[in-house]
């Protein structure tokens, strides 16, 4: 996978907090997941749907032509692949975004049906893709539309060594950020919406309907030759400035 809205006061400064947990949270977090995980399955016949809490255009999920200075692709949806193995009323939104100096973002969401297996963590498909993960971090966005003014959203550094023509080899760097939006509920964290997931099937008879946001930006070859640590970091900005300006378009409130 492989991308901002202009505005007349600089970006907020980057604050990052190590998101991994000590021994006790992770066994914590392991005893939700499972639980959760089984009484997901014991309730699986709720007949209540959730809303969803992104904006829909007839009823699909959808990303907007431009934000500010950038400009979208043509908006794809599941691939053959992704149908292949999704839920069938899993539903799907993404475009590539360029600005006018060539910087890109690729934005695409996942909307969930019926099925909680329609969206999964995303490191599993990442991976999957070659791609070498940094443990996630929690990055803290100032968003004036999102609850409270602050979006948090998971971000990971990657890399990726790909093939040439030439059989020489290439070594790639991007960042990756995410989030899910649920009805009333946003979070950085797969375990947190499993819970919520969960609270929701087993107490109001609800199928919680999520949203899942993912976005990456890709470090230029030539700041990847000589720094990608701080390509990294700049890539990380960029995706900030975007966030900024695309998220007040997506959200249903």
């Amino acid at each position: 996978m492989a991308i901002f809205d202009s505005m007349d006061t600089p970006a907020s400064p980057l604050t990052t907090q190590p998101q991994g947990p000590g021994v006790r949270q992770l066994i914590i977090v392991v005893v939700i997941l499972v639980v959760g995980l089984v009484l997901t399955t014991l309730t699986a016949d709720v007949t209540r749907g959730g809303e969803p809490g992104i904006r829909l255009i007839n009823d699909h999920p959808f990303l907007p032509e431009t934000a500010g200075v950038w400009k979208g692709s043509a908006q794809s949806g599941l691939t053959e692949d992704e149908r292949a193995v999704l839920p069938p009323d899993t539903e799907k939104a993404a475009r590539i975004y360029t600005n006018a100096t060539g910087q890109a973002v690729f934005c695409s969401i996942v909307l969930a049906g019926r099925d909680v297996t329609s969206i999964h963590r995303p490191e599993v498909c990442l991976t999957g893709q070659g791609w070498k993960l940094n443990p996630a971090q929690t990055e803290r966005i100032n968003t004036p539309a999102a609850p409270g003014g602050v979006l948090r959203v998971s971000r990971m550094n990657a890399s990726n060594t790909i093939q040439l023509k030439n059989e020489h080899s290439a070594q790639v760097y991007a960042v990756f950020a995410y989030w899910f939006i649920g009805h009333a509920r946003t979070t950085p964290y797969h375990w947190q919406r499993i819970w919520w997931t969960t609270l929701d099937r087993v107490f109001h008879n609800r199928n919680h309907r999520w949203a899942y946001f993912l976005l990456d930006s890709i470090v230029s070859p030539e700041r990847a030759a000589t720094d990608p640590q701080a390509g990294q970091e700049e890539s990380m900005q960029l995706l900030r400035q975007f966030i900024q300006g695309v998220y007040p378009q997506l959200t249903a409130n």
